[in-house]
C-alpha cells in the first residue's frame, strides 16, 4: 500500500496562514480607523460650510456686533486648527495603512510560498505512488504472463 504524503513544513505553513490573516485584520482596522477620519473630515466640512453660510447671511444683513464677529473669528480659527489635526491624522492613518499593507503582502508572499512547495511535493509523491502501483501491477502481469506460457509448455508436453 501506498504510503500517505507528509508535508515536513506543516507547521510552519499554518503559522504563516495565521500570520497573513492577522496582518489582513490590523489592514482592515487601519482602514477602518482611515474611514473615520475621512468621515469626521467632510463631517468637519460640512460645519465649516454651514457656519460660513450663518456668517455670510449675518454679514449680508448686518444684524451682527464686534463681540459676534471677534466670536466667529475665534470659531473660525478653531475650525481651521481642527482641519489641520484632522489632515494630520489622515496622513499618519494614510501611512499606517500602506506599511500594514506591505506587511499583509508579505505574509501572503510568504504563504504562498509554502502552498506551492507543498502542491509540487505533493504532485512528486503522488507521481512516485502511480509509478510504484504501475510497477507492481507490471510485475503481476509478467508473472501471470509466465505462469501461463509454463503452463501451456506443460500441456504441450502433456500432449506430445
Amino acid at each position: 500500500m501506498a504510503r500517505r504524503f507528509r508535508f515536513r513544513l506543516e507547521q510552519i505553513l499554518n503559522l504563516r496562514q495565521q500570520t497573513e490573516e492577522i496582518r489582513t485584520r490590523e489592514l482592515a482596522e487601519a482602514k477602518g480607523e482611515l474611514l473615520k477620519i475621512e468621515d469626521s473630515i467632510r463631517r468637519h466640512h460640512d460645519n465649516e460650510m454651514e457656519f460660513l453660510e450663518s456668517f455670510a447671511e449675518m454679514e449680508r444683513l448686518g444684524v451682527f456686533d464686534v463681540d459676534q464677529a471677534v466670536a466667529f473669528s475665534d470659531y473660525k480659527t478653531t475650525l481651521i486648527r481642527q482641519e489641520k489635526n484632522l489632515l494630520k491624522r489622515e496622513g499618519q492613518w494614510q501611512a499606517e495603512v500602506n506599511r500594514r499593507r506591505v506587511l499583509a503582502v508579505k505574509a501572503s508572499r510568504e504563504k504562498k510560498l509554502l502552498e506551492n512547495l507543498k502542491e509540487k511535493q505533493e504532485k512528486a509523491h503522488l507521481n512516485e505512488v502511480v509509478a510504484e502501483e504501475q510497477k507492481f501491477l507490471d510485475e503481476i502481469s509478467s508473472i501471470a504472463f509466465i505462469r501461463r506460457e509454463r503452463s501451456m509448455k506443460l500441456q504441450a508436453a502433456r500432449n506430445a
